[in-house]
């Protein structure tokens, strides 16, 4: 006889709970983006899933690479397949690109991360702070909206 296992109760407005969960986006069979996480929870009238532990690749194509972007937690919108990423949230591409920002948000349909926090931005030995972030995940283009400071170190000659 096998046991039974004890099943926990799901919380108020979860109608579906996961762990490891992992999503590709795909379109017209070319990736577009993988998300995981530790954990998911799925509101069915939300059209909410609840992320912890994340992890959400954007494919760059070879001549930018991948963006990894991580995260505390983060709220996928299933119908509009927005992430918003909150706590800790970082993004290393393979190139060398990196930002970090306590809250960003992908909007999927145009490529685009966006946020209105405090955000650092690397790219080689350059840096760029500044509030409001606009980050086009397919070309690169990086703009800082407002508040903004640099610092650009001199690359020795290769």
């Amino acid at each position: 006889m096998v046991p039974k296992l004890p099943v926990r109760k799901l919380p108020l407005q979860v109608d579906i709970s996961l762990q490891k969960f992992h999503y590709t986006e795909t379109k017209q069979g070319v990736k577009r983006w993988d998300l995981a996480a530790e954990k998911a929870e799925y509101n069915k009238t939300k059209d909410l899933t609840s992320l912890t532990g994340v992890k959400l690749v954007v494919a760059g194509g070879a001549k930018f690479g991948d963006l990894v972007v991580t995260a505390d937690r983060a709220e996928y919108h299933n119908d509009t397949r927005d992430v918003a990423l909150t706590g800790n949230v970082i993004g290393v591409s393979s190139k060398g690109v990196r930002f970090s920002a306590s809250n960003v948000r992908y909007l999927a349909s145009r490529y685009l991360m966006v946020s209105e926090d405090r955000v650092r931005f690397s790219d080689g030995g350059n840096e760029l702070e500044g509030v409001g972030m606009e980050f086009q995940t397919q070309t690169r283009r990086f703009k800082l909206k407002k508040d903004v400071s640099a610092v650009f170190r001199q690359q020795e000659a290769r």
